[in-house]
């Protein structure tokens, strides 16, 4: 018996050896955390839109969103009842810049142990946000006094935030939650195969734990994090494809001439699409009654130096870009390249989209190209 206890303190003294490393490691980083955010929150106040700034710099002005573009800041608006904050990270050392609750940025500034500074941090809340850990009916951000008002939620959100409409609620419905989520995937892994990140809560808050502006339905250019789920996903059988029919593959047309591009497409009800400078990546991929796709489609053409061109091609240079907005006639997609081409060699490929501008996601891995490219020559 007495060797039984001393096997068991053991195995207990091993497991918490490094979970106590963890804890003093996190507690090493949060309080700078901390720090650094009242910091910055405060030269924040000082900042407007003509401030100079650096390249790939981000900010808040005026509770926006600001990067540095050009030498000045531009600024986009938060979402109404939000304001932009400098945030300190939980899992690792560092802040984020994103869009928040004055309330939430004051619980977690306040859950690292700083004190005082323009980041409103308040004294005596130790309500420290939890990224990643499910809301189970109870809103995290709320102070310590709030814990369990929620709790008549049963799965519904009934009454919390939302009256019942589950894309009001700021809670998480437990009838969603994807336990799936919380398995790295290493049970049997494969050679070279990393572990996935894991959630218990459908990584609702994933966007707190990286130092990036939340996205907002703009198209960011320095790189952003968008918290939109992924959305629906059609049956295998009703994955989109796309087939260029003009210019055919290793076809020729007359430089500088009008042609027209088309595009046989399938499994793809097109003619959705959203204010791209407003609405870019802000909403789930959606589909119809029928299991289809909702969405639209782009062609790209970028001129390449031969043929046998085995240099990658630049993605942020081509010679033709347009959206195909509209419905497709008779299964066909098609545009104008009203002023033609120099001569040349050309490769031209889709961009299959969902109505939000993301590209368009398939329910399985193994699978033939969702979009086609062909290539041609201008002379």
């Amino acid at each position: 018996m007495h060797y039984t206890f001393l096997i068991l303190s053991l195995v207990c003294a091993a497991v918490a050896r490094p979970m106590e490393a963890l804890e003093k490691r996190q507690a090493g980083f949060a309080l700078k955390n901390g720090q650094d955010a009242i910091a910055l929150n405060s030269k924040f106040q000082g900042l407007n839109a003509n401030s100079p700034c650096k390249a790939g710099e981000n900010a808040c002005i005026n509770n926006g969103f600001a990067q540095c573009v050009g030498g000045k800041f531009v600024v986009q608006g938060c979402a109404p009842g939000t304001i932009c904050a400098a945030l300190p990270l939980v899992n690792s050392p560092g802040t984020s810049i994103a869009c928040t609750t004055a309330g939430d940025r004051d619980a977690r500034i306040a859950a690292t142990g700083a004190k005082g500074g323009s980041g409103g941090a308040q004294q005596g809340n130790n309500n420290q946000a939890q990224p990643q850990k499910p809301n189970s009916g109870v809103n995290n951000n709320n102070n310590n006094d709030n814990a369990g008002k929620n709790n008549n939620n049963g799965g519904g959100n009934n009454g919390n935030n939302g009256g019942g409409d589950p894309q009001k609620t700021l809670t998480l419905d437990p009838a969603v939650i994807a336990k799936g989520f919380e398995n790295n995937g290493q049970s049997k892994p494969e050679p070279g195969q990393v572990p996935s990140l894991t959630s218990s809560n459908n990584f609702i808050n994933y966007c707190k734990t990286v130092n990036l502006p939340i996205s907002n339905g703009a198209q960011v250019a320095g790189g952003s994090c968008n918290p939109a789920p992924m959305g629906a996903i059609p049956a295998k059988s009703k994955m989109p494809a796309s087939k260029f029919v003009n210019p055919p593959n290793l076809g020729t047309i007359k430089a500088n001439q009008k042609f027209t591009i088309q595009m046989a497409i399938q499994n793809l009800e097109t003619g959705h699409f959203v204010n791209a400078a407003e609405n870019y990546f802000s909403a789930p991929q959606q589909l119809n009654a029928q299991g289809i796709i909702q969405g639209h489609s782009h062609v790209a053409i970028q001129k390449l130096d031969s043929m046998g061109q085995k240099k990658i091609a630049d993605p942020t240079v081509f010679a033709f870009f347009k959206g195909l907005n509209g419905a497709a006639k008779n299964g066909i997609l098609s545009t104008e390249v009203t002023q033609g081409l120099p001569k040349g060699v050309y490769r031209l490929a889709s961009i299959n989209a969902a109505s939000n501008h993301q590209p368009v996601l398939a329910p399985v891995a193994q699978h033939g190209s969702l979009d086609d490219i062909v290539y041609f020559t201008v002379e």
